[in-house]
């Protein structure tokens, strides 16, 4: 039904988009729709969409060359009946009809519900742009600025208009720069001869090179520096106005000498005003108030603290420890005054989550000319209770509802910790096949977890010569556990972690995970041949081929079969050796499937990230991540069951190496068109105590963030063909590359392409040739899917369908294995919350 539903729709989206191909639907009589901007620059095309930009007026947005906004737009109509009375008198025939059928309250609805469909088309839409000549005039200006802005101050900017089709016109801008003028030689005039010390001990690296371009956005990177350097030299009254460039009239031919003017320091006395020179000031006093906000003011300071330089005041009892409310402030007592401290002090107090995200730093001047540095912090309300209500999909748990529960305290330990208690709750509706209950929400999980961060590190010795407090060293730790009842073998996990976090520059953090310790137990070991039916099916082949007796899917009965079919003393690994083997199989993967284990992790990321703020849409994103499973395995674990495995507490201790890599590319090709690469790389290796990898610790692939076209689980290990419910490897590639573009008001669409595989890279005799990668021919077995997809921004999160196909499917036992499911009928539906990478 799901997949007839989703033909239907997509068939009337592009029926409607036809029937909304008329472009010009809706543009006035004698006036014309803007078709399109061309811009030629000494009559070559422009290929620069930067250029582009400065046009006042564009063209209706498009989408692959279709204006999809302007199509949407004209599926409503403007004009449309605006009172209930207009469209009874304007529809007359069909408000007869209406109420020969129905009441007129029932025809006042249709009316209400045809109103909203014609308003949501015209608000989700974009009105025709009609070419307006005023604004073409402007463009002109606008573009000839540009070109000025770049050293050609002779350059011509005109337009032509073309007509090609009724109502739609071409404007033509035609750009002719003549030459370029350039920079000769740089001087300068400075007064304040501290100013001029800076200045020459750092003019090397200034961004006015002579013989470069006259190019003005130059001149304000230049200004930008300077004021940089100065403001953080101790030259607390420097400002942009400043200083100024001054020019002089052309010297030989396009050429022009600048002049870089810093005057004396304008002070005003009554209404004297005098110049001095600049001076280096430093910050003698520093007053921290911890609690200040609109009711407090004019009120008397209750009490105070003084710790290495720092005053601290507050209008109650002092909340905080200053030795830890230190690490967050980066003014230096006694020091020259810095910008670059007082943003500092900002972006860590906002960090910490204590404090309101206005943080307010005053200086003062005071008569010896010193400076007292004031900041007031507003805090947050130390408890808060929040509540989550979401429902979740995928071929795993169908359908589900889940609820979460968090309470929130800050400042826990006087030393602006934050704690997070957190019970989360899912109902959720399963396999009946999996489950002992009746009714649709037949399984539940449940999670717990206590977690606390720490804004420092939490060591036994000063860790501050190695990680720095201007780094935001934080220390994270955390307790959960959680329940399953009819999931799979109805996993419980306890799991507790100490770990430690800091940004060494602006893009690269790191994260070490010192101590991660899980333990994992299946507590429905009996509802194994339900979860996993392919495996209930083989030894039921078996059986019918070796006894001719089917077998019941009865747990007891299938663990006596396969006992006695294994005994040596039957003989049945001679008589029946394929049958032998298949069962065999089954016997071990059932005890690596269902073993209880303990994984104690030790583990470092490495991110680094270019993004500015969330508004870039060009940047890279890499992630690297080394984990050691058990490493100190002898250290904590000195017992030994009969398999020789070291355990803790009777359970065996988990021992394993693994490597994950992860590199995203977004590149913004023009406004809400994001084309997005990426790709990660995972390998896991057990050792020592393991013969494999814990099942929650292998990996898997296909669902809504991966390999779209497979659902959760269902591709690989490379180009085997099996029918386990659950398809998991040693060894994982996966690369996407997604086209995102705008169709509407908050509606986007994607196209995308997924490639990628899990592999086995252990000895396991589990997996087949075809499933193991052995070198890079074993690439061959790389999936690959393609699809498109429907987003809707809310704002706060963005709701996600995408339809993947199958393109090429490396386990099918043909020589060709391209679009041999290619349909809708095999497509797989997904969907998700926010984008998938």
């Amino acid at each position: 039904m799901p997949k007839i539903l989703t033909k239907i729709v997509y068939f009337a989206l592009m029926l409607m988009l036809f029937i909304a191909c008329n472009t010009v639907k809706y543009v006035p009589e004698k006036e014309y729709l803007l078709k399109k901007n061309n811009i030629y620059i000494n009559n070559k095309p422009n290929k620069n969409d930067k250029i582009g930009s400065y046009l006042v007026q564009r063209p209706n947005q498009s989408t692959l060359g279709v204006p999809l906004q302007l199509h949407f737009y004209n599926l409503g109509n403007p004009e449309y009946y605006k009172t209930f009375e207009a469209w009874q008198i304007g529809e007359a025939k069909k408000y007869k009809t209406y109420t020969s059928i129905f009441s007129k309250k029932q025809a006042y609805s249709i009316y209400n519900i045809n109103k909203g469909f014609n308003n949501w088309f015209l608000r989700k839409g974009q009105e025709p742009i009609v070419f307006d000549q005023s604004k073409a005039v402007r463009s002109e200006k606008s573009l000839k600025d540009y070109f000025i802005s770049q050293g050609f101050f002779d350059a011509q900017v005109t337009f032509d208009t073309l007509s090609n089709k009724p109502k739609e016109l071409e404007v033509d801008y035609k750009v002719t720069t003549n030459k370029q003028y350039y920079l000769d030689t740089i001087t300068t005039t400075i007064e304040s001869p501290i100013i001029d010390s800076i200045y020459q001990a750092r003019k090397e690296k200034s961004i006015l090179k002579s013989k470069d371009p006259f190019i003005f956005e130059k001149f304000e990177q230049e200004e930008d520096r300077l004021v940089r350097i100065f403001r953080n030299s101790g030259i607390y009254h420097f400002k942009k106005n400043s200083m100024g460039f001054w020019t002089d009239s052309i010297k030989g031919q396009y050429y022009k000498n600048i002049e870089l003017k810093i005057p004396n320091r304008i002070v005003k006395d009554g209404d004297s005003v005098s110049r001095i020179p600049y001076k280096i000031q430093k910050v003698n006093n520093i007053n921290v108030y911890t609690d200040f906000n609109i009711h407090n003011k004019g009120k008397k300071i209750q009490d105070s603290a003084f710790y290495r330089g720092y005053n601290f005041y507050s209008y109650g009892k002092l909340k905080y420890k200053p030795k830890y409310l230190t690490n967050a402030l980066f003014i230096t007592p006694k020091g020259i005054y810095k910008d670059s401290e007082a943003n500092l002090t900002r972006t860590h107090l906002r960090n910490v989550k204590t404090f309101s995200s206005a943080v307010r730093i005053d200086y003062v001047e005071e008569e010896d000319e010193s400076l007292t540095a004031n900041i007031y912090l507003n805090p947050l309300k130390k408890y808060a209770i929040t509540f989550d209500l979401d429902a979740t999909t995928s071929n795993i748990k169908p359908f589900g509802i889940l609820g979460k529960t968090s309470f929130v305290g800050r400042n826990m330990f006087k030393g602006m910790e934050t704690v997070d208690l957190s019970f989360q709750g899912s109902f959720l509706n399963v396999s009946k096949d999996a489950s002992t209950e009746s009714q649709f929400f037949n399984a539940w999980e449940m999670l717990a977890s206590l977690s606390v961060r720490f804004p420092r590190f939490l060591f036994p010795w000063n860790s501050t010569f190695i990680i720095p407090k201007h780094m935001a060293p934080t220390t994270d730790m955390n307790i959960s556990t959680s329940f399953q009842k009819n999931i799979g073998l109805d996993r419980q996990t306890i799991t507790t972690g100490l770990g430690y976090n800091w940004k060494s520059s602006k893009k690269i953090s790191h994260r070490i995970d010192l101590f991660n310790l899980q333990y994992i137990k299946n507590q429905n070991i009996d509802n194994y041949f339900f979860v996993y039916n392919s495996e209930y099916e083989k030894l039921n082949d078996v059986s019918e081929t070796v006894f001719g007796i089917p077998l019941p899917q009865n747990n007891t009965v299938l663990l006596f079969f396969m006992d006695e079919f294994l005994n040596p003393n039957n003989g049945y690994e001679n008589t029946y050796p394929l049958a032998y083997d298949e069962v065999s199989d089954v016997n071990e993967r059932r005890a690596i499937l269902i073993e209880d284990v303990m994984v104690p992790v030790l583990a470092y990321s490495f991110t680094y990230n270019t993004r500015e703020n969330v508004n870039d849409n060009n940047f890279s994103h890499f992630t690297a991540r080394l984990v050691s499973a058990g490493t100190f395995t002898s250290l904590i674990a000195g017992n030994k069951n009969e398999d020789g495995q070291r355990v803790l507490f009777d359970v065996p201790v988990a021992q394993y190496i693994k490597a994950e890599f992860e590199y995203k590319k977004y590149w913004e090709l023009k406004k809400d068109n994001v084309l997005v690469f990426r790709t990660l790389m995972g390998a896991a290796i057990p050792y020592g105590n393991s013969d494999n990898i814990p099942f929650s610790r292998s990996y898997s692939t296909g669902g809504s963030n991966e390999i779209r076209a497979w659902r959760s689980f269902d591709l690989g290990p490379g180009g085997e063909l099996n029918n386990l419910e659950y398809k998991v490897g040693t060894f994982k590639m996966v690369t996407n590359l997604e086209y995102r573009f705008s169709l509407t008001n908050k509606i986007y669409s994607a196209l995308f392409i997924d490639a990628g595989n899990i592999w086995d890279i252990t000895n396991s005799d589990l997996v087949s040739p075809k499933g193991k990668f052995t070198s890079l021919e074993s690439l061959k077995n790389t999936a690959i899917g393609s699809g498109f997809g429907i987003r809707y921004d809310f704002g706060f999160l963005v709701f996600r369908f995408d339809t993947g196909f199958k393109t090429y499917e490396p386990y099918l036992e043909s020589s060709n294995k391209w679009f041999k499911n290619y349909n809708f009928s095999n497509a797989v539906y997904n969907i998700g919350i926010n984008y998938p990478f």
